[in-house]
């Protein structure tokens, strides 16, 4: 299923108003088939599947200007052969 705020290119808190002109719009620019059109203005116009699609297809701000992370504590490189297995025997 394709994301239904894409395909009408309205935001999450968009009313039925919108999400009916954002579907002629959407069947003028000819991008989606129209059955997609329909199929993502039905979905939005019920707010029960309307609250599934918002956990399905979650739309964030893009972040442009994160950084990837990085490790602050490098791994220690342990031999097996130097580790002495009766250091910790309590028996």
């Amino acid at each position: 299923m394709k994301n239904p705020y894409h395909i009408l290119d309205v935001p999450q808190n968009a009313n039925n108003g919108q999400i009916l002109k954002a579907m002629t719009v959407a069947m003028r620019k000819r991008q989606y088939s129209n059955t997609d059109i329909a199929q993502a203005r039905a979905l939005l116009s019920k707010p029960s599947t309307r609250l599934a699609a918002d956990f399905t297809f979650p739309i964030f701000d893009p972040f442009d200007d994160m950084s990837p992370l990085q490790a602050k504590i490098s791994p220690e490189i342990i031999d097996i052969n130097s580790i002495d297995p009766n250091k910790y025997n309590s028996l």
